[in-house]
């Protein structure tokens, strides 16, 4: 079972992802939302209009997996999803079953806990999860959750004339009365208000990033597998805003990516001439801050979904408190090291046993 949905993740990834790269560097709107949200609605929803796909994610595998078999998933330090995939696109699946996932409620922060516990059971009996990862896969379920509903404005709101048609008419994924509940706050001033915010907000962006659907968390892990070295969130944003050949998206990427390199190179000048050959410069004051100013609360650039700021300064605080106690841990190896060779060498001279020797 294991072994088929590995090929089967092989061959979809040969087959889309060079379409999927084209229509990413060719889609002007597909500007950056927190973690790569609009670049997931955009991509996907250009490649179902463009070609004939191989039909919607549904990892029937996964769903039939025997009683008890559960696939492995990779985590990284800051609890962040870093496998292949395949937990992050099953959340989708989670999001688009209408048994398990309502759609009636604006916020996912006001689904009761109960639903949230159910699909939460259901991601767990496929995937060897512990409970720490729960906050991290429900609020992935909510993201594609977000995304599903977008895909569905998209297609369905402009195709009726009439709030009576919309509602007539539900997607098939949809309960009947989710979905009339749903399309009523698509003609919600409230949220006619907010979409033309939206518009208004991407209509200013200027930096669309070219990481596809592949968050910043598994660019990295990846890098990190090629090279032996984990890469800082300013490599990845580099990496990330500019074409596979090196080329810049805009000119007002390109211009921007060029401050950001510049105060780069500073940095690593700092850190050769430094005596520890390390300079360590806080989130606020990085070159990414400098050009871009503050990250906002909640989400960190170049560091991928469910990070913020706090996050990060916290674990900066628990290494630095950690540090002594490495550096004593390390002394404590070398003098037990030390210990043990003059034991073998008393042992050796006198003949006396390595008990006699400690007494």
């Amino acid at each position: 079972m294991l072994k088929r949905i590995q090929k089967q993740r092989d061959n979809d990834a040969a087959s889309s992802q060079a379409h999927k790269k084209r229509l990413l560097e060719s889609n002007e709107n597909s500007h950056e939302l927190s973690n790569h949200e609009e670049a997931y609605e955009d991509v996907n929803t250009n490649i179902e209009k463009s070609r004939n796909t191989r039909g919607r994610t549904i990892l029937p595998d996964i769903w039939g997996l025997d009683h008890g078999e559960k696939l492995t998933v990779k985590f990284n330090s800051l609890n962040q999803c870093v496998d292949d995939g395949e937990l992050e696109y099953f959340c989708g699946t989670v999001a688009r079953k209408k048994e398990l996932t309502p759609l009636e409620f604006s916020d996912w922060r006001k689904v009761p806990a109960t639903t949230k516990d159910k699909i939460w059971d259901v991601i767990k009996s496929k995937f060897d999860l512990t409970p720490n990862r729960k906050q991290w896969v429900l609020s992935e379920v909510g993201k594609c959750l977000r995304i599903f509903k977008h895909s569905l404005y998209v297609e369905y709101f402009n195709k009726y004339s009439t709030l009576a048609e919309l509602k007539a008419n539900p997607d098939s994924r949809t309960d009947p009365n989710q979905w009339g509940k749903l399309v009523e706050k698509w003609y919600s001033a409230q949220w006619q208000n907010k979409s033309e915010r939206g518009k208004d907000i991407r209509s200013h962006m200027k930096m669309p990033h070219t990481s596809g659907t592949i968050s910043y968390a598994r660019r990295a892990e990846a890098e990190f597998r090629k090279n032996g070295r984990r890469p800082n969130r300013i490599k990845i944003f580099l990496k990330y805003h500019k074409h596979k050949d090196g080329s810049h998206v805009s000119s007002e990427s390109a211009a921007t990516l060029e401050k950001i390199e510049q105060l780069l190179t500073v940095d690593e000048e700092k850190r050769e001439t430094s005596e520890a050959n390390e300079v360590i410069v806080p989130l606020k004051e990085d070159a990414i801050s400098k050009v871009l100013g503050p990250d906002k609360n909640g989400r960190v650039r170049g560091m991928g979904f469910k990070i913020s700021p706090k996050m990060l300064e916290k674990e900066a605080s628990e290494e630095q408190m950690n540090e002594p106690n490495k550096e004593l841990a390390q002394q404590v190896a070398i003098l037990t090291a030390q210990v043990k060779k003059l034991t073998d060498i008393v042992t050796r001279r006198d003949g006396a046993t390595e008990e006699e020797v400690a007494i």
